[in-house]
């Protein structure tokens, strides 16, 4: 398998021989380095991968002749075929099975964009996702937690996530406010202030009795809800929660068991 990997990376970086139209001459060809490292990757594989000018070559759409082809604005495109294959060999080489894949849509639009524009980028770090189980999650909105320890909760993918040291431990589907009622769980960067077991929670027009009980800021905190059947999907559109973080039962327990009083809790879009 290594040998294998590693004749990929040679097909990558073959060097294109190509002949510019006029009309593209004052357009740049691209260039840009992937930067793996800030990922654990395989033995044997260079942190930086080099993108240069003959490997963008090899991207760029071709007309019957050879010849590059332009577009009506007379500049450079990438060819999407050529593109997607050149990334999915690079998530052969840099996936780490079980914990991180590379985000190929991602990616596919990055070299897209990068080849119309022509810059000559020194840098670039690839979007990751990290995997738990089968389970592939964007870690992308949660950037600036890198390394920490903390519950993210994703409110337009409906998922809790808690990473303990940057390493994804617990993924759980949830249901948060009702936003058709305006009872949307409050955004923004908390901590948990308190942990309970079998707390009944009472507001305007209702009362539930909860087994594991964690607030983050003022009534709103993570909890299980037993009267649910089901958790994740758009629930939370039409029959969300008062605002709290509902979960299953089991989750939540798992989850009660392995947090802090003081442990950060990050709720965005």
């Amino acid at each position: 398998m290594k040998k294998l990997l590693m004749s990929l990376s040679v097909v990558l970086i073959v060097c294109a021989f190509f002949i510019m139209p006029e009309k593209a001459m004052a357009q740049n060809i691209a260039s840009t380095v992937y930067d793996f490292s800030s990922y654990p990757i395989a033995d044997g594989l260079s942190a930086q991968y080099y993108v240069n000018q003959a490997v963008i070559g090899n991207l760029l759409a071709k007309n019957p002749d050879g010849t590059l082809a332009i577009d009506s604005s007379g500049l450079f495109y990438a060819d999407s075929n050529a593109v997607n294959n050149f990334v999915s060999a690079l998530a052969l080489l840099y996936d780490v099975p079980g914990k991180l894949a590379l985000d190929q849509d991602a990616e596919r639009n990055y070299l897209t964009s990068l080849i119309k524009s022509g810059a000559m980028e020194a840098s670039h770090k690839p979007a990751m996702n990290s995997v738990v189980g089968d389970t592939v999650i964007d870690v992308t909105a949660a950037a600036q937690f890198e390394g920490q320890t903390y519950v993210d909760v994703n409110i337009s993918q409906q998922k809790l996530i808690y990473f303990v040291n940057g390493v994804p431990v617990l993924v759980s589907d949830l249901v948060t406010g009702n936003s058709s009622r305006h009872h949307d769980t409050p955004r923004g960067i908390f901590q948990i202030y308190n942990k309970q077991r079998g707390r009944t929670l009472k507001g305007d027009g209702y009362s539930a009795y909860v087994n594991y009980w964690m607030p983050f800021t003022g009534n709103y905190g993570l909890h299980d809800a037993t009267w649910r059947s089901s958790f994740g999907g758009e629930i939370y559109k039409t029959n969300g929660s008062h605002g709290c973080v509902n979960m299953p039962k089991s989750m939540a327990e798992a989850l009660y068991n392995m947090v802090s009083v003081g442990t950060v809790v990050y709720v965005h879009d």
